[in-house]
């Protein structure tokens, strides 16, 4: 429409634009309706008016996509966050942000029935598109908000205790909600990364539209320019109702697909809270004369249906075959009723001659039909990706290095789709960022608190999704380390880069709490407050006196001096941990051996292995 998204939509305005966005993907919708019979094989083996069978399909277009899910795109987010000005308060800020941001983010993925960034990279690799939705719990704000109210019949201590519950939630509830909605379901522009209008498509619960309306109908104020029109529950709350959810930076609305305005109101967000993406397979074509996002979401099995098909149907000829020669039907050229009776009476039967009975002649097959389907895995993993990432050794690889050198180049496949996710995932991280500010929420998630303080106004985050192989992580922090002793690299550096640390503020922290406990006096004073715990303190004490004054009387060296209150922890160690080695590297004594008839191994060569 030539309405400005800046106006006040209504329900005219938004069926005209879902319709607009529906025809422009409707292309694309009905090609990934065919992309889905093959993922979930049910597409027709056969053309039409053929009497084969078509039972068996293999599940070769199911793990093509499952198989690159599960071992090229990883879920789980890594937070990445940079100061917010000059100053180590803005570092400290910037560490404190990450580890809790990441907790937001985990929690949010869990809260949905799949995981949510392993559900987009499907969704990615398996359509070619990819949306994001980022949205807030309802119920929760309102729990979070409602204080409660003491009853008149209610006692102090249940009222203490719904307070105490109260207090809890609003402090602990997680309100952010994070969700792989299915690309079909959202109508975006396809030629705008951040799109200024979305329209949600979808059935949503009757009992689910008049929770919505009467929460708002609630919360409208004078001026809001909040309208709304409360849902009324027929005979079935379960009910499912096509509606449209129109979004743009300023405004938000629901209308059924009937035209009910269910509600409008005012963005009050700031943002679209929906992100998209495509994989990068796809290309525009030279000559096309309409915007048509075919041609853009391409995912690994569009340009493969075919020789899917044709693997699909070798493989069922050849079991076809194998049934009919292992239950190769009799013929005879006398009576069949006859000879079905002798069979069912016994296994021997009577005949006039020989040849009067035998088994069906078998069709010979040739080699190069066995031979067929090994061209036609060529043909789909050059188009798709080679299964050595699958964890299958390609013939004719004998070693380690070589397999490393195929997979690495077998890899780059999923580098745009990679970063794709990587971009969405950065988008949503920022979008909470962005409602913490401006909702000015205060939350405690997994042990980590966060407030806008620590986000000062600034929403930048960097999210990556990294593929650890153990081995080579083990190598490259051994080498990280050797370039911290050669002062080439600062500890920092190799906590963010190779040990792969969030918090490097707090582990600076951690590790002057830790010189501070190795002092001396400070561990004999934790070492008497534990004795005082337990009930010891005062016993040592006076027999501290009693020694004193023995000493005093000419008596040797007091015992305790080298116990728990004296020397032992101030000889640089806590009770019941070997001491420090000295100066000038480990001085290792002899091995103690296994048993009493074993021998004590060698101390040869040892420093030299570490």
């Amino acid at each position: 429409g030539d309405l400005a998204l800046e106006d006040k939509p209504t329900p005219e305005l938004v069926h005209e634009h879902r319709k607009y966005l529906s025809d422009l993907w409707s292309n694309t919708h009905a090609k990934w309706e065919n992309i889905d019979t093959y993922y979930n094989r049910t597409f027709k083996l056969w053309p039409d008016g053929m009497d084969r069978p078509d039972w068996y399909i293999p599940m070769r277009p199911r793990a093509l996509v499952d198989h690159a899910v599960d071992h090229q795109l990883a879920f789980e987010p890594l937070v990445h966050r940079a100061p917010a000005g000059i100053g180590e308060e803005h570092k400290r800020r910037a560490d404190k942000l990450e580890p809790a941001l990441k907790a937001i983010m985990d929690e949010a993925q869990l809260q949905e029935p799949n995981l949510t960034w392993k559900q987009i990279g499907k969704h990615l690799l398996l359509y070619g598109y990819a949306v994001v939705e980022d949205g807030l719990d309802t119920t929760i704000m309102q729990s979070r908000r409602d204080e409660p109210k003491k009853a008149r019949n209610e006692s102090p201590e249940d009222f203490q205790g719904r307070m105490r519950l109260w207090e809890h939630r609003k402090k602990t509830m997680m309100p952010f909600r994070t969700r792989a909605v299915h690309p079909a379901r959202v109508l975006l522009d396809p030629l705008k990364k951040e799109p200024r209008l979305a329209i949600k498509h979808t059935y949503r619960l009757s009992q689910d539209l008049a929770e919505m309306t009467r929460a708002r109908a609630d919360q409208k104020g004078k001026g809001s320019g909040v309208e709304v029109n409360l849902w009324e529950v027929q005979d079935n709350p379960f009910e499912m109702i096509l509606c449209d959810e129109w979004w743009s930076e300023c405004w938000h609305a629901l209308v059924t697909d009937a035209g009910d305005l269910l509600f409008v109101e005012k963005n009050t967000w700031g943002f679209v809270p929906y992100a998209h993406a495509f994989s990068g397979y796809g290309q525009e074509p030279t000559s096309i004369s309409e915007i048509d996002p075919t041609h853009l979401a391409v995912g690994l099995l569009d340009h493969a249906l075919e020789s899917l098909k044709a693997q699909a149907q070798a493989v069922a000829g050849r079991h076809n075959a194998l049934i009919e020669a292992t239950f190769n039907p009799v013929v005879t050229t006398g009576s069949a009723d006859e000879l079905q009776e002798q069979l069912a009476r016994s296994d021997i039967i009577e005949v006039a001659n020989r040849g009067e009975v035998g088994r069906m002649e078998l069709q010979q097959l040739p080699g190069w039909m066995f031979e067929s389907e090994q061209w036609l895995d060529k043909d789909m993993e050059l188009g798709t990706y080679s299964r050595s990432l699958a964890g299958i050794r390609d013939q004719g690889v004998s070693t380690v290095g070589q397999q490393a050198i195929l997979s690495t180049s077998a890899m780059r496949k999923f580098v745009a789709p990679s970063k794709q996710l990587e971009h969405l995932a950065s988008r949503s991280a920022e979008h909470i960022l962005q409602l913490i500010d401006v909702m000015d929420l205060d939350m405690y998630v997994r042990g980590f608190d966060v407030s806008p303080t620590e986000i000062e106004r600034d929403y930048s985050v960097r999210i990556s999704f990294e593929l650890v192989d153990p081995v080579l992580q083990l190598q490259q922090r051994e080498m990280g380390l050797r370039e911290v002793q050669a002062g080439v690299k600062s500890r920092e550096t190799y906590w963010n880069a190779d040990a792969r640390l969030e918090d490097a503020t707090g582990e600076r922290k951690r590790l002057l709490e830790d010189f501070v406990r190795s002092d001396p006096m400070v561990q004999k004073v934790l070492a008497q407050e534990v004795a005082r715990e337990v009930g010891l303190l005062e016993l040592l004490e006076k027999q501290r006196a009693k020694e004193e004054q023995a000493q005093q009387q000419g008596g040797g060296p007091s015992v305790l001096d080298e116990s728990i209150l004296g020397g032992e922890l101030a000889g640089g160690g806590m009770p019941g941990m070997p001491p420090a080695a000295p100066a000038g590297g480990p001085q290792r004594g002899p091995r103690a051996p296994l048993t009493p008839d074993v021998a004590s191994p060698s101390r040869v060569g040892q420093e030299f292995a570490g």
